[in-house]
């Protein structure tokens, strides 16, 4: 029996979410994306519902909402984050809640709402939006990186607990990626970080401004949705794919020079000199 499948998009309203969503939608998913508030955009060619990624209850609403129009739920992407910047010294314990809240837990309300349904399908995909900062983690982005890396590790075991009931979970890892993403500085900054501090905030200034086209990983995005068996991991981008790769193959002193010397000048000459994006 022939039926339409159904996408379930977290953090839809701009961006990698936004581009996924309409993408999907030209594919011939029937596409619900999400955000805190939407908009009435004639634009769009999918639906929109509210969606607090930080409040179970305004999750398992969401789901049931979808539920309550289709009756099904085959691919879920979960995109809805931020990055927290700042040096973890400087980062209070409520923003370390706050982007933890929003970055893992907010993934884990949303997988957990749906797996069930899925279950019951025996079948469904379960796709996050990582980052290379989800294996590689530069200063100044600790909690951010930090949120990753967790994202990771909860989607390395979801995939393997989920094999048996048809289910695959996969995880995109871009760079930078040209888009509005938000990211907060610390509410209490601390002055002996301030030069680094502003070094880091340039080198991830110039990464979004110069990163990838949103419409670039919403097509590998895509290409996971409906491959016929989705692998783990995914990278995107040539600097996404050349750090990890160095991690892996680099000793970690070696390695450890590396990203020291990208992501942390300490003279005037490194610090003014212009640094080709590598990560996001």
């Amino acid at each position: 029996m022939e039926f339409q499948r159904v996408a379930f998009v977290t953090g839809a309203s701009s961006g990698i979410g936004r581009a996924t969503a309409q993408l999907l939608a030209q594919r011939g998913f029937r596409v619900f994306g999400t955000s805190r508030q939407p908009e009435p955009d004639a634009s769009l060619e999918y639906t929109m519902v509210p969606l607090d990624v930080r409040s179970e209850a305004s999750v398992r609403a969401a789901v049931q909402a979808v539920l309550d129009q289709v009756g099904r739920i085959d691919v879920v992407v979960n995109n809805a984050g931020y990055g927290q910047s700042g040096a973890l010294e400087e980062n209070t314990i409520a923003e370390a809640q706050a982007q933890f809240d929003t970055n893992v837990f907010g993934a884990l309300r949303v997988i957990q709402a749906v797996v069930p349904i899925m279950r019951r399908q025996g079948s469904g995909r379960i796709i996050s939006t990582s980052s290379v900062l989800g294996q590689v983690a530069p200063p100044f982005v600790g909690l951010y990186a930090g949120s990753k890396f967790a994202l990771e590790g909860l989607s390395e075991s979801l995939r393997a607990e989920l094999r048996p009931f048809g289910i695959h979970v996969s995880l995109v890892e871009p760079g930078f990626v040209k888009s509005s993403f938000v990211d907060k500085g610390p509410t209490h900054p601390i002055a002996a970080y301030d030069t680094q501090r502003h070094v880091a905030t340039e080198f991830n200034r110039q990464g979004l401004a110069n990163g990838l086209d949103p419409n670039e990983v919403a097509r590998l995005i895509v290409r996971v949705a409906t491959a016929p068996k989705p692998g783990l991991r995914y990278r995107v981008g040539r600097s996404s794919s050349l750090l990890i790769v160095l991690k892996r193959l680099l000793p970690e002193a070696l390695f450890d020079l590396v990203t020291r010397r990208a992501f942390q000048p300490s003279t005037p000459a490194l610090a003014s000199r212009k640094i080709s994006p590598k990560a996001a």
